[in-house]
């Protein structure tokens, strides 16, 4: 057992993988954490330079960065930080540090799928509380603010039937970042493109399939106002579970590709 897991080696390795983070890609993620100061900042001085006065920035701006900074991280944070595997020199020294597979596997998934949204989430709370706080006229209120159960909350669909927000949102991270983590250990050249590529290969394969079934006329997956109005129970469970059971499937299926591609990793 000491030999795929041992809980004062796998600390050891945690905190090493960990600093190795900090060193590839902390400053890049201390940027997107601060893209709220640095936005206010670009539309402040932009305003000041076309004469337009300090004007509110619009709600659905600040919503569009968020989206920008979750994107960006998903798409370059594996890449950066486990990209050099593929490479021959860091790549030999990976495979010798002292510490099993499972250990270096179960530290990679901890660090792109818990660790890394934490200290993004924490980063962004700050600037944009201290954006808020420093520039009230052009920045507005905190993003927290805006409708928050909407934000962070389940949302209600209706009487007694919730989407958990949260879930999703870190379902989807967590696809998304292993996705192009598993890219970028697996690709020498153009990691975030060519998993791109393959991840729309894939999304068409799915729609290609889904669009056989649907002209068989052996499955129906139509929902009309009448049929929401009939049974909403019924309907919103069923779309918690067809996501649940495909973000499930695709996370195993995505973890299971990166630990085989560590254990098989050569040089």
């Amino acid at each position: 057992m000491n030999n795929i897991f041992d809980i004062k080696r796998f600390g050891n390795y945690f905190l090493y993988d960990l600093r190795n983070a900090k060193n590839n890609y902390g400053l890049s993620l201390l940027l997107m954490g601060m893209t709220p100061i640095i936005l206010t900042l670009a539309y402040f001085f932009i305003g000041l330079i076309g004469r337009h006065g300090l004007s509110p920035m619009p709600e659905g701006t600040k919503f569009s960065l968020l989206f920008v900074v979750l994107t960006v991280t998903i798409l370059t944070a594996g890449t950066k930080i486990y990209g050099h595997l593929t490479e021959k020199q860091a790549g030999s020294n990976f495979i010798l540090l002292p510490a099993s597979t499972f250990e270096k596997w179960l530290s990679m998934s901890l660090v792109v799928c818990i660790v890394l949204p934490i200290v993004l989430f924490v980063l962004l709370l700050v600037s944009d509380a201290l954006t808020a706080l420093a520039f009230p006229a052009v920045y507005g209120g905190r993003l927290l603010d805006l409708n928050i159960s909407d934000i962070v909350g389940s949302q209600e669909v209706t009487e007694g039937l919730f989407i958990n927000i949260p879930a999703i949102l870190f379902l989807s991270w967590s696809a998304g970042v292993l996705s192009f983590t598993l890219g970028g250990i697996c690709f020498k050249k153009a990691k975030v493109a060519k998993s791109f590529l393959c991840l729309m290969g894939i999304g068409m394969l799915f729609s290609l399939i889904l669009v056989l079934l649907v002209s068989s006329g052996n499955f129906d997956f139509s929902i009309t106002e009448e049929s929401f109005s009939e049974d909403p129970y019924r309907i919103i469970s069923i779309a918690n579970w067809s996501a649940s059971i495909f973000y499930a499937v695709s996370i195993i299926i995505l973890l299971a590709g990166i630990w085989l591609r560590l254990r098989t990793l050569k040089h």
